[in-house]
C-alpha cells in the first residue's frame, strides 16, 4: 500500500507528550454511526500525491499471519491474515519506488461486518537501509453486512517502523491511537502493535493499476522529469526484431 497538499478531514490536533494528539478532526457525517453505508460513498477520484523510494528489503509481496498487541497484562496474539505488495516502478540505478496516493481505502471482511479502513494521509518519516517509518490517518469504520448500518466508527492516528531481520522476514512495529467519530481520544497511551511479515514473491514493476485509474510507468516518468529527476528515468526496453522480415527478405530471393 502498496502504503502515501490536499487531503480530506486528516486527524488533526494539539499534540500532547508522546506525540498523542488531544483531538482528532470529527468523522464525515456520512461515516458516522447509524447511518446507512454504501460503497458509493467511499473516495473516488484518487490522486498520485508523490512517489518515494524504497529499501530494498521492503520490495515484492508479503503476507503476514498473527497480530501481537502489547498491553501492560503483557503481550496478546490474533489472526491477521493479510497480503501487500511494496514498489511499483524501479528508476535507472534499479532503485524500487511506491506511490502514495490519497484518498483511498481497504477493507477486512469479519463475522457478520465488514471493516472499511479510508486513509487520508501517508508521509513518509523515514527510508534507510535498515529502517522505514511512515505516518498513516484515516477513519475506521464497521458495517454490518445485513443492515448496512454503521456500527462503529473511529479517526486513528498510526506510527508505523518497519525493520528487517536476520532470515529475511520484515517485523512491522506501530503504535497506534483512536478517536471518537467526536475526535475524542478513546485512550490515554498509544497502544503498541507487531506483525511478522513474510516475503511471498520479488519485485514486479506494475505499469498499470489493475482498474486502470492509474498509468504507473508514465506517471513516475513524469514525475522524475518535473522534480530534476531525469537522469533515473529508466531506459525503454530495446525493441524485439521483427519476426516477419526474414520471410519477407525469402520472398524477394530470385
Amino acid at each position: 500500500m502498496s502504503f502515501l497538499s490536499g487531503f480530506t478531514d486528516c486527524a488533526r490536533g494539539q499534540v500532547l507528550q508522546g506525540g498523542i494528539e488531544e483531538r482528532a478532526t470529527p468523522v464525515q457525517d456520512k461515516f458516522r454511526i447509524g447511518s446507512i453505508f454504501s460503497e458509493d460513498l467511499l473516495p473516488g477520484n484518487h490522486k498520485i500525491k508523490e512517489w518515494y523510494k524504497l529499501p530494498p528489503w521492503l520490495t515484492g509481496g508479503f503476507e503476514s499471519k498473527t497480530l501481537k498487541l502489547t498491553t501492560l497484562l503483557g503481550a496478546i496474539e490474533s489472526k491477521n491474515e493479510t497480503s501487500s505488495i511494496r514498489g511499483l516502478q524501479a528508476d535507472k540505478t534499479g532503485a524500487v519506488w511506491d506511490a502514495v496516493i490519497i484518498p483511498n481505502y481497504a477493507r477486512v471482511k469479519t463475522a457478520g461486518a465488514t471493516d472499511f479502513d479510508i486513509f487520508e494521509e501517508y508521509k513518509v518519516l523515514e527510508s534507510a537501509e535498515e529502517k522505514f517509518r511512515c505516518e498513516i490517518k484515516y477513519t475506521a469504520i464497521t458495517v454490518d453486512d445485513v443492515s448496512h448500518k454503521i456500527l462503529r466508527a473511529e479517526k486513528r492516528s498510526e506510527i508505523q517502523e518497519l525493520i528487517p531481520t536476520a532470515d529475511q522476514k520484515v517485523i512491522e512495529y506501530s503504535k497506534q491511537m483512536r478517536y471518537d467519530q467526536d475526535g475524542k481520544p478513546l485512550m490515554r497511551k498509544a497502544k503498541k502493535l507487531e506483525v511478522t511479515l513474510f516475503p511471498i514473491s520479488k519485485f514486479k514493476p506494475l505499469d498499470q493499476s489493475p482498474g486502470g485509474t492509474f498509468n504507473y510507468k508514465e506517471e513516475f516518468r513524469s514525475y522524475l522529469a518535473e522534480s530534476g529527476q531525469s537522469d533515473l528515468i529508466p531506459d525503454e526496453p530495446a525493441a524485439l526484431p521483427d519476426s516477419k522480415a526474414p520471410e519477407e527478405e525469402k520472398a524477394k530471393e530470385p
